[in-house]
């Protein structure tokens, strides 16, 4: 990984020494413009990328047959050039992949060894997709998850050239999503002392990045550089895979609700912390949950508890939240999260329609009052369930 300012151009012209590529950008990006001449240019609208996108991607790709693949964008774009670069190599796994994702929510690879070379540029920050192994497939049934170590780009170059226009609601909502990733992960009983401590030292380090001055070139390089450590450590090692469990259930609401993934997950993260902080071993482990949190806001002015923490944390990020789904929406959302994870499946095992209906009935909203909703979430769930 290369990170540091103004540094895109020469890194991109070095990895590519003379070899064939293909350049894969957001159209709305003005500094993916630049790299157009090391490669065959492909230019899409990251607003408008679904399956068939994908697809025509591979096909695109597969057509030039490049040694090195650039992606330079924000989560979806680097996703949609990790699956097709995939599928330009491999056409069985291609179609079994494109197959499974519309029965499934997740779909796992067969381990196989990328054989182009992907470069992952971020002009986003709090996905982590430069340096995961995990790529998000937009289909008509909903977002679906598909998991390998063949999507794992082979470089990435993080330059805060590419994060200056983002606002700082975008930065501080990514940096959100770092945090609750490693949150997530401490749900889970799995992991040892050192994931607990890398955990713990990035979270930290991201609280205290966020809420320094984000009009800093440094400090919006520090977050994306955090943001991608939760995959280079030991952070995520060792731990249920499927431990942070407020993702399934947002990734459905902002499927449903066209909004983006963490606007549904500032909505819903307190009823969902709220289960696991009354015992509910479904949504995840009370004491690892707290023990985190109680670690990293040790030197941070947030709630001890969790469930306050967070929905104090949400407030002054002045993270937005969709407004409250009417009851078939919520219908639809409760019901496409047990069909894609819940009931048998590792995500949400044990967590069928009703649940889930209760999560949303009870989740933090646009128009609602963060203190007495989270007070009032954690009493009457802990009176239903005593």
């Amino acid at each position: 990984m290369w990170s540091g300012s103004g540094i895109t151009a020469d890194t991109v012209r070095g990895v590519i020494a003379n070899r064939s590529a293909v350049i894969v950008s957001d159209m709305n990006v003005p500094s993916a413009a630049a790299l157009t001449k090391y490669g065959r240019s492909i230019r899409l609208d990251a607003r408008q990328v679904h399956i068939d996108t994908v697809r025509s991607l591979a096909q695109d790709i597969a057509t030039v047959q490049p040694e090195v693949v650039v992606a330079i964008g924000g989560g979806t774009i680097i996703d949609a050039a990790k699956i097709a670069t995939l599928g330009a190599r491999s056409s069985s796994t291609f179609t079994y992949l494109m197959e499974h994702a519309l029965r499934s929510g997740l779909t796992v690879l067969p381990p196989a060894q990328p054989s182009t070379d992907l470069v992952a540029i971020p002009t986003t920050v709090g996905t982590s997709t430069e340096t995961n192994s995990v790529g998000i497939l937009a289909t008509s049934h909903g977002y679906r998850l598909i998991v390998g170590h063949s999507l794992r780009p082979r470089h990435a170059i993080i330059d805060s050239d590419n994060l200056d226009s983002l606002p700082d609601s975008a930065l501080r909502a990514g940096a959100l999503e770092a945090l609750l990733r490693l949150a997530g992960v401490s749900t889970s009983t799995s992991g040892n002392e050192r994931a607990h401590r890398d955990a713990v030292v990035i979270a930290r380090s991201i609280l205290d990045a966020a809420n320094s001055d984000l009009g800093s070139s440094a400090t919006r390089l520090r977050v994306a550089r955090l943001s991608a450590a939760t995959q280079r450590t030991g952070a995520l090692r060792g731990r249920d895979p499927y431990a942070a469990r407020h993702w399934y259930v947002a990734n459905e609401v902002a499927f449903a609700l066209s909004v983006s993934k963490m606007s549904a997950t500032a909505a819903i993260i307190g009823a969902i912390w709220t289960r696991i902080c009354a015992g509910d071993h479904r949504w995840g482990t009370k004491d690892s949950l707290e023990a985190f949190w109680r670690a990293m806001t040790e030197r941070a002015m947030l709630p001890r508890e969790p469930v306050a923490g967070v929905t104090a944390l949400i407030e002054s990020w002045s993270i937005e939240r969709p407004s409250r789904p009417d009851d078939r929406s919520m219908r639809e959302i409760a019901a496409a999260s047990e069909l894609a994870w819940g009931n048998r499946r590792p995500m949400l095992r044990g967590v069928g329609e009703k649940d889930v209906r209760e999560v949303l009935e009870e989740s933090l909203w646009a128009a609602d009052e963060p203190a007495l909703r989270a007070d009032r979430s954690l009493h009457e769930y802990e009176e239903v369930n005593t």
